[in-house]
């Protein structure tokens, strides 16, 4: 559940759990934190605050669930 103080903490690095189908959604959904190599991985560097609600809906659109953002 989000409130008012978790949206105002700096956002954690998402984690991509084993199991990853490597499908590329995560990458389609959020280029900018996600690339799909052999299998998905965040983007070293990538700006998680910035894109705060692309790894949002990436995490809400992976088919196997397997994109956890960190609190």
């Amino acid at each position: 559940m989000n409130n008012e103080s978790d949206s105002k903490k700096p956002m954690k690095a998402p984690v991509i759990e084993p199991g990853c189908i490597s499908c590329g959604s995560c990458a389609f959904n959020a280029p900018e934190v996600f690339e799909v190599t052999d299998r998905s991985r965040v983007r070293p560097g990538a700006d998680f605050e910035k894109n705060r609600a692309l790894i949002e809906k990436a995490a809400a659109k992976c088919p196997v669930s397997v994109i956890k953002i960190q609190k």
